[in-house]
């Protein structure tokens, strides 16, 4: 395994899209992507900090939240959130909020099952770079006990300390059944912050480490930030 090469898509056509309901709203959201064919999704319980009137002006509620997530193609995203809209109302207060995020970059196998793209060539990797002076967030969702090893891999490519978000796979039948693998229903999420010029090395370092072809059977992939405060330079 030492001399695998990962592979990334070369321009995904792959976007994240977040939920965030109250509590009695998750199992909605969750059918709802189901039946939109999200093959990956994810839901971690969450409890907003926000006063009184910024949640009324999000239109969010009550603190006690669930987050969903799932990845899905660029125009079953586009269907997806005005579905959500739909049957969970979301234009009136109190509704909850759904948004939807490019990925920039996503391992080449992940990148097929989830838009069914044909393999492109071997030489290509992830988006090429428009400007390398901004700040990006790379994702890895892998199973469960493993992020010591993904932040060692990505201290050791450039990274520095990263978030960790315990969740429960739910849509993995249709992984289980792509990749040939048994894939733990009890995941973790690490989310670090890199600059825009080290996300290419940081995610084939996580991919090496921790990617599908690992023990871990890890989903690595990155979000563009638009901007940031409070982070070390």
């Amino acid at each position: 395994m030492g001399d695998y090469q990962p592979r990334m898509a070369a321009h995904s056509a792959v976007e994240l899209v977040v939920s965030v309901v109250d509590i009695s709203q998750g199992e909605k959201v969750l059918r709802v992507y189901h039946e939109s064919h999200a093959a990956v999704d994810f839901v971690c319980m969450a409890h907003g900090t926000a006063r009184t009137e910024m949640l009324d002006l999000l239109g969010i509620g009550e603190t006690a939240k669930v987050i969903a997530a799932c990845l899905i193609d660029r125009m079953g995203a586009k269907a997806l959130l005005t579905r959500l809209g739909r049957d969970l109302q979301m234009r009136y207060p109190g509704r909850g909020i759904a948004f939807s995020v490019p990925i920039k970059g996503i391992g080449l196998r992940w990148h097929k099952l989830l838009t069914q793209a044909a393999i492109q060539e071997e030489g290509h990797c992830v988006n090429k770079m428009e400007k390398a002076d901004g700040l990006e967030v790379v994702a890895v969702v892998m199973d469960r006990g493993y992020t010591n090893l993904a932040m060692d891999a990505a201290r050791k490519a450039g990274a520095h300390g990263g978030t960790v978000i315990a969740a429960r796979g739910i849509a993995e039948e249709q992984v289980k059944s792509f990749f040939g693998i048994e894939i733990q229903a009890e995941r973790e999420i690490v989310f670090l912050v890199v600059k825009s010029e080290e996300r290419q090395a940081i995610m084939a370092a996580l991919m090496k480490a921790v990617g599908m072809n690992t023990r871990s059977h890890g989903l690595v992939l990155s979000l563009p930030v638009s901007d940031a405060i409070g982070l070390a330079d």
